[in-house]
Parts: structure tokens; C-alpha cells; sequence
């Protein structure tokens, strides 16, 4: 008893000094909000993740902002037209977490914008970039394919560029895992600091209609569920130095999403632990007098537990929360940790039972300790499934 009191308050102490040194994170300033532009999902509703989980960034505008931004893309003086086709995508690499993609992006702009291109002589590349291209495989952002704009009939302009790099991924359901989704964006944004491209002056219009992924955008092991294309405004909290409000961009986000396989998940990484869990259910089957049998088994399991979860662990990136796995395994340490001192104790009271005289009270010793061992793995199956069932409804809608 003085053990057990012992050992719950040492619990209790380090939750408190867990939490007094737990860093809280702060948030930045910066926002996303998604436009009134036109948006292409070319998603099926029933491929997203019943969890709630969304790649939507930001906050929907209210009814009244709707209304105020329609105004704003119809007096602005600039504006441009951007599609995007990724031929390819690979190289996923969640411990960074980044990805690898090729593809095209084109730009569509009227007469004004290149009145301000001339003027400030530059051409329409040299005003846009990836925002989310890695610093360390940075290549030149939007290589142009061709001798430069085209005029089009209608006298505006026209022209082409590739893009291939390795790109930063800011969005997953790492809650989730392992059945989790993820989206592998591209933003593409005005890069430019003097306000004169700011979002009252320029917006990008996406071209949903010939925007798209081409058969090699596809990342092994993952299911595909589609891309979308969006216009987002970008408020940066800075003025960059220049002075009055903070800065509001119009910025296109394009992404295609992937997913887990239920399926693949429960096999590859579920699986093993049932099996694991398994053996501490039927510990307690293991007959009395093999007592070394018995203890052995939740050190075994112990070890393995911790084999499993190292291996998994090092696919993902350093997380400041426990993912839906983590949860299931810390649950699979508790009832491992519990089979273990429920062994050594009952195995004691076997040996003290053998020295009772009485018969009777022997034999209702043994009865009892007979009854717990029988009611062991009911009572792990029914507190295991309410467990992980609270592990899995417990986490935050949209993470």
C-alpha cells in the first residue's frame, strides 16, 4: 500500500512539473482567407476523411466580406490569370516534412500590368514566386519556356514557365495517423514589397478550367484524392519597414491531396500490436507454478512494444503532440506495465496460499485468484476499446 501511494505521488509531481516547464506555442500573425475567385475542388465529397480533416487554409469570408472582396477584385487595377498542371510529384519525405514536383505554371495578364512591367523594366517572372520552395534545393522559381509573353488576340498577354524543386508541406492530419491525409501544396504569390503589387492593386484569378495533374503526380504507398486550385489573400503582420498597415497579397494555392489506406494502415502497423496484446490477454493462462513463464512474457512484449514504436516514430517528423498511434501504444505500455505487477503479486499469493492450513480457506484463496485470472482479459479488451475509442474521438476537428 505504501508502495502504491508512493508511486502515485510521484505521478502526480511530475504532471505538475511537466506542466509548469511545458512551452506554450505562439501562433503567427499571419493569415490566410479565401477569396470570392472562382475554385476548382476536383475532389469526390466522398473520398475526404470522415474525420473532418480539411486542406482548406484559413477562414471563409462572412457574407459581408464576400460582398466587399467581389468589389475589390472589380476596381482593381491589375489583374492576372494563373493556372497550374503538375506533371509530377515524389519524394515525399514526412520527417521534414517536403515533397518533390514538376510540372507547369501560366500566366494570363492584361494590358495594365504590362504597362507596370514595362515601366518598371522587368518581365512577369521576375514579380512572382513559390513561397514555399526549400531554401537548401532552391532553383531559379518560374523558368521561362519559350522567347517570352505571347499577345493574344484579345490584347492581352501570354506565357508560359516550368517549375521543378522540392517544396515545404504545411498541412497533414498527424493526429490522425496512421490513417491520415495529407496535401502537397504550391503557392504562388506577387514578390513584391513596395505595395504596388499589394492586393487592392493585383489579383490572380486561378484557371480552373485547364489547371490539372498529369499521370506521374502521384506519390507511391499513398491513394490519391484529388488537387484543387484557389485564390487566397495573404495578410502578412509586417508592413516590410515601408510604414502605414500590414500587407495583404493575392496569392494562388495549388495542391493535391493524398490519403492512407485504412486497410494497408491496420496490417502494416495494428496488426503486430494486436498480436502483441495478445500475449499479455493470455498471460494469465500460462499455469501457476511456471511463474518465470509468466513474468517473462510482459518484459518481452515490454521490449517489443518499444522496437515498434521507434520504427514507426522515424518516419514522422518531431511532433509537440501525441498522434492517434502514440495514443494506442501508451495504452498497449499500461496494460503491459499492469500484467507485469498483476504477475509478480499474483505469483506471490499463490505462494502464500500454499501455506494456509485450513483447507477451506485455501481453497477459496484459489478460487479468488483463479477468478482474476479468468477475468483479466475481459477486463483489458473492455478498457483498451474504451481507451483508444476516447483517443480517437478526442482529437480536435480539422487537425
Amino acid at each position: 500500500m505504501f508502495a502504491t501511494v508512493s508511486l502515485l505521488l510521484a505521478v502526480i509531481l511530475a504532471l505538475i512539473a511537466i506542466t509548469r516547464i511545458d512551452i506554450k506555442p505562439v501562433q503567427s500573425r499571419d493569415a490566410l482567407r479565401l477569396s470570392t475567385s472562382a475554385r476548382s475542388l476536383n475532389i469526390d465529397p466522398s473520398h475526404l476523411p470522415p474525420s473532418g480533416w480539411t486542406s482548406l487554409r484559413g477562414q471563409l469570408l462572412n457574407p459581408g466580406e464576400a460582398s466587399v472582396d467581389q468589389e475589390a477584385f472589380a476596381a482593381a487595377p491589375y489583374r492576372a490569370q494563373l493556372g497550374v498542371y503538375a506533371n509530377t510529384a515524389s519524394e515525399l519525405d514526412l520527417s521534414v516534412p517536403s515533397f518533390a514536383s514538376s510540372g507547369y505554371i501560366w500566366l494570363i495578364w492584361d494590358e495594365p500590368l504590362q504597362r507596370y512591367l514595362d515601366a518598371a523594366g522587368i518581365s512577369i517572372d521576375q514579380r512572382f514566386t513559390l513561397l514555399n520552395t526549400l531554401i537548401s534545393d532552391a532553383p531559379p522559381d518560374l523558368q521561362p519556356i519559350g522567347e517570352g509573353p505571347e499577345r493574344r488576340v484579345d490584347g492581352g498577354y501570354y506565357q508560359l514557365f516550368g517549375y521543378r524543386g522540392r517544396y515545404l508541406l504545411d498541412q497533414a492530419s498527424f493526429r490522425h495517423y496512421p490513417f491520415m491525409s495529407i496535401s502537397l501544396p504550391v503557392f504562388i504569390e506577387a514578390d513584391d514589397v513596395d505595395g504596388s503589387l499589394s492586393y487592392d492593386k493585383l489579383r490572380l484569378e486561378p484557371d480552373i478550367r485547364d489547371s490539372g495533374m498529369g499521370f506521374n503526380a502521384r506519390i507511391l504507398g499513398w491513394l490519391n484524392q484529388g488537387w484543387s486550385i484557389a485564390e487566397y489573400r495573404h495578410q502578412y503582420a509586417t508592413s516590410f519597414g515601408q510604414g502605414g498597415g500590414e500587407s495583404d497579397y493575392s496569392m494562388v494555392l495549388f495542391e493535391i491531396s493524398f490519403g492512407t489506406s485504412a486497410w494497408a494502415s491496420v496490417w502494416r502497423l495494428l496488426l503486430p500490436l494486436v498480436v502483441l496484446m495478445s500475449m499479455v490477454l493470455l498471460v494469465f493462462k500460462v499455469r501457476p507454478d511456471e511463474q518465470d513463464a509468466r513474468a517473462s512474457i510482459p518484459v518481452t512484449v515490454l521490449l517489443t512494444l518499444v522496437f515498434l514504436q521507434q520504427t514507426y516514430r522515424s518516419d514522422l517528423p518531431v511532433l509537440p503532440f501525441l498522434t492517434f498511434l502514440d495514443q494506442v501504444y501508451v495504452v498497449a505500455y499500461v496494460v503491459t506495465l499492469v500484467a507485469f505487477v498483476l504477475v509478480i503479486w499474483i505469483g506471490r499469493r499463490y505462494a502464500d496460499v500454499e501455506e494456509i492450513e485450513d483447507i477451506e480457506c485455501r481453497e477459496l484463496a484459489k478460487s479468488r485468484l483463479e477468478h482474476l485470472d479468468s477475468s483479466w482479459p475481459v477486463v483489458v479488451v473492455i478498457f483498451s476499446t474504451i481507451a483508444i475509442a476516447v483517443a480517437w474521438f478526442s482529437i480536435p476537428p480539422g487537425a
